[in-house]
C-alpha cells in the first residue's frame, strides 16, 4: 500500500512539473508573439519607406522580410517548448491523439478570426485585428478548459480582455495612422502581459 501511495505521489509530482514546463514555455511563446506580430505588421505597412532606406525593391522586401521575421518567431517558440521537453513529455501517443482534434480546432479559430477581419466594415475594420486576437484567445481558453479541467490558463484571458476592452475607445478616433500605431502597442502589451503572467506563476503549480 505504501509503495502504491509513493508511486501515486511521484506521478502527481511529474504532472505538476510538466505543467510548470508547459506554462513557462507558453509564457515565452506569448511574449514572442507580442514582439513578432507588431513588428511584422509594422514592416508590412511601412514597406515602401523601409525598402527605400535599405535600398531594395518593395516587392523583394515584402517577399522575404516579413516571412523571415515570422520564421524567427516560430523557431523561438518551437525551441522554447522542445527545450523544456514539453512536447515529448505531454504529447505521449494516447494523449496526443486525444488532444489532436482540439489542436486543429484552435488553429482554425485563430485562422478564421484573422481571416474574417478582411470583411469587417469601416469604421470597425481598423480595430478588427484586436477583436480577432481577443476572441481567438478567449475561445482557446474555453476549449483548453473544457478539454481538460486542469488546463486553466488565465494568461489567455488577460490577452483577450486587454485586446477587446482597449479596442473600444479606438473606434471613435479619426486619424487612422495614429490608431494603427496604438493597435501595435496594445497587441504587443496584451501578449507580453499574458506571457509574463504565465512565467511568473509557472512555479506556483509546483506547490
Amino acid at each position: 500500500m505504501k509503495e502504491f501511495e509513493r508511486f501515486e505521489k511521484a506521478l502527481r509530482l511529474i504532472e505538476r512539473y510538466e505543467s510548470y514546463l508547459f506554462r513557462r514555455a507558453l509564457g515565452i511563446a506569448l511574449i514572442v508573439c507580442g514582439v513578432i506580430f507588431p513588428i511584422t505588421a509594422f514592416t508590412v505597412l511601412n514597406a515602401q519607406s523601409i525598402a527605400k532606406i535599405l535600398n531594395i525593391g518593395v516587392e523583394v522586401f515584402l517577399t522575404f522580410v516579413p516571412g523571415v521575421i515570422l520564421l524567427i518567431g516560430l523557431v523561438i517558440i518551437i525551441y522554447s517548448f522542445t527545450s523544456a521537453h514539453v512536447i515529448t513529455s505531454r504529447m505521449r501517443k494516447d494523449s496526443f491523439w486525444k488532444a489532436f482534434p482540439h489542436m486543429i480546432v484552435i488553429f482554425l479559430v485563430w485562422f478564421l478570426s484573422f481571416f474574417l477581419t478582411n470583411y469587417v466594415p469601416d469604421p470597425f475594420s481598423v480595430v478588427s485585428s484586436l477583436w480577432a486576437g481577443g476572441v481567438a484567445s478567449l475561445i482557446t481558453y474555453l476549449i483548453m478548459r473544457r478539454e481538460q479541467g486542469n488546463w486553466n490558463y488565465p494568461e489567455l484571458l488577460i490577452v483577450s480582455v486587454i485586446c477587446i476592452v482597449s479596442s473600444l475607445p479606438l473606434v471613435v478616433f479619426v486619424e487612422r495612422q495614429i490608431v494603427e500605431t496604438i493597435i501595435f502597442l496594445i497587441f504587443g502589451v496584451s501578449f507580453i502581459s499574458g506571457g509574463f503572467y504565465s512565467i511568473i506563476n509557472a512555479s506556483k503549480v509546483l506547490d
